[in-house]
């Protein structure tokens, strides 16, 4: 007779370990499951529904249910998908003592305290669902209807397999349209066999029941009443990439990325993110223009060079634009820390080569460290967002007569002289004169509050200006700005605005 169980585990993992084998010496972990576990295990949860029951127990039922699992041949169908995760390792709690340890002639400082050993943890990851399911085929003559109920409630009573923390389910089958595809043997087939722990037909309830500590286990490899047998995993089928089809937006003036972190990125370090990540986008901007011919905007021609204009700020021959008519990279903040990255440019829409440029920029992460040896410890991710996250306030139309920074202000002149103010270099002549440039409706009357605070920031340093690193540091303020009248963002002002500085938001 045939029996067939499926299992599967909740939590996508398989924790377990052969029989008195150390972790640390044997990295993969048990797979497939040893039929000596589910002969035990099933063994186990007996007792628990014989406490449950009102009966007496019946140990001649426990014997026949042994003798039943112990003289059935197994095979299964192991999922094609399961792998071998990355060993976890973990301190455990041990005996409570003196920490540290006492030293002969030398009293040190110690305290009572639980000690820790380290424990690796070997698992395989198994998805989730049918396409993680384990299906066990269990053949013997020994199943009677009555057997079978009782294995029935056993198995719905295991709820974990191997170490504690692999939550599973076992139920039994009626049929399947599958067929093993891995099954135990006496010898290995091939040099990627691997050694499965399978009850002796001969073996007694006492053996399956045996702890590692018993005296007769003690120093055995092998425990009473099992044998060794060799299985040949079906190989694992190989994971590709679905590449997503790129479908450019139309009439598309933002791009949003979401930021994710570690440890979330200073104030000080807008620019240096925003410059690194406008370096990423021209250089895939490139790859995508030239067909991985020019990487660098100095060695791409004249041609490639007015292409890609709009988005450098730049001619061809290396002028800045005069009007803020160029994509400019900006860095939205919440509470403190950054949350999206802002590619904006209001004076014509991002092409197709533009915007698969900004998606293929945001693959890699970012560092926003400054440069040194730490420069690739604090990294963010960016992950794009679609059409139907609305854009942030300031950007979705909203008008506003006040307006607060977002990000640090920086003056592009410098406003003291000696420590002095210079009145002719205010920040309210400053912010007037530029409203006035970029013709903001009442840009001449704005009124500009004290500063709400200060910090000192990284601005941009065009290469023009200097022969040296292209950051530099500038005090930046957060500023309150309140116009006569309503008027329609984004606004950003000051030194490096398209860097993600002097980002204002409306107060409504």
């Amino acid at each position: 007779m045939r029996l067939i169980l499926r299992q599967s585990f909740p939590l996508g993992r398989f924790h377990a370990t052969p029989w008195r084998v150390n972790p640390f010496d044997d990295p993969f972990g048990e797979w497939p499951p040893s039929p000596w576990r589910l002969v035990r295990a099933v063994v186990a949860r007996w007792y628990q529904w014989s406490r449950e029951s009102a009966e007496s127990p019946d140990l001649s039922q426990l014997d026949a249910l042994a003798r039943a699992l112990c003289e059935s041949s197994y095979s299964f169908y192991l999922p094609a998908h399961a792998m071998r995760g990355s060993p976890l390792r973990q301190y455990h709690p041990v005996e409570f003592g003196w920490v540290p340890p006492a030293k002969k002639d030398k009293p040190i400082p110690r305290m009572k305290a639980y000690g820790t050993s380290l424990v690796q943890d070997n698992y395989w990851s198994v998805p989730t669902g049918d396409d993680g399911t384990i299906w066990w085929f269990l053949d013997g003559d020994a199943w009677t209807p009555q057997l079978i109920e009782v294995l029935d409630r056993c198995i719905e009573r295991l709820i974990y397999f191997g170490r504690a923390e692999t939550f599973t389910t076992v139920r039994r089958d009626a049929s399947s349209a599958l067929r093993p595809n891995c099954e135990p043997r006496d010898r290995p087939c091939s040099q990627a066999s691997v050694r499965v722990l399978c009850p002796q037909r001969d073996a007694s309830r006492a053996d399956v029941e045996r702890i590692t500590d018993d005296p007769q286990s003690a120093g055995r490899t092998i425990p009473p009443g099992a044998k060794l047998m060799y299985a040949d995993v079906p190989p694992r089928v190989p994971v590709r990439e679905q590449s997503a089809i790129f479908v450019p937006r139309t009439d598309c003036h933002l791009i949003q990325l979401a930021v994710g972190w570690s440890v979330a990125p200073e104030p000080r370090a807008i620019v240096r993110l925003t410059a690194r990540y406008r370096s990423a986008v021209i250089r895939e901007l490139l790859d995508i223009k030239t067909e991985g011919q020019y990487h660098s905007w100095r060695t791409a021609p004249k041609s490639v060079r007015s292409a890609i204009a709009d988005m450098l700020g730049k001619d061809a021959n290396g002028v800045p634009f005069k009007q803020h008519s160029h994509t400019e990279f900006l860095s939205w903040w919440h509470d403190g820390a950054p949350t999206r990255l802002l590619v904006w440019r209001g004076s014509r829409p991002f092409g197709a080569d533009e915007q698969r440029a900004v998606l293929r920029a945001a693959v890699r992460e970012l560092s926003w460290a400054a440069m040194g040896p730490d420069a690739d410890a604090w990294k963010i991710r960016l992950i794009p967002l679609d059409a139907a996250v609305p854009a942030p306030p300031g950007f979705d139309g909203t008008s506003a007569t006040t307006w607060e920074s977002l990000t640090p202000y920086v003056p592009p002149r410098h406003h003291l002289r000696g420590g002095k103010p210079r009145e002719a270099e205010s920040f309210t002549v400053q912010i007037r004169r530029e409203l006035t440039l970029r013709g903001v409706p009442g840009g001449e009357q704005v009124e500009v509050g004290e500063p709400i605070a200060a910090t000192w920031v990284a601005v941009h340093v065009p290469l023009r200006k200097a022969a040296g690193p292209t950051l530099g540091d500038r005090r930046g303020y957060w500023l309150r700005l309140t116009f006569p009248q309503p008027i329609v963002g984004p606004l950003r002002l000051g030194n490096s605005s398209s860097f993600g500085l002097g980002l204002f938001k409306p107060v409504t």
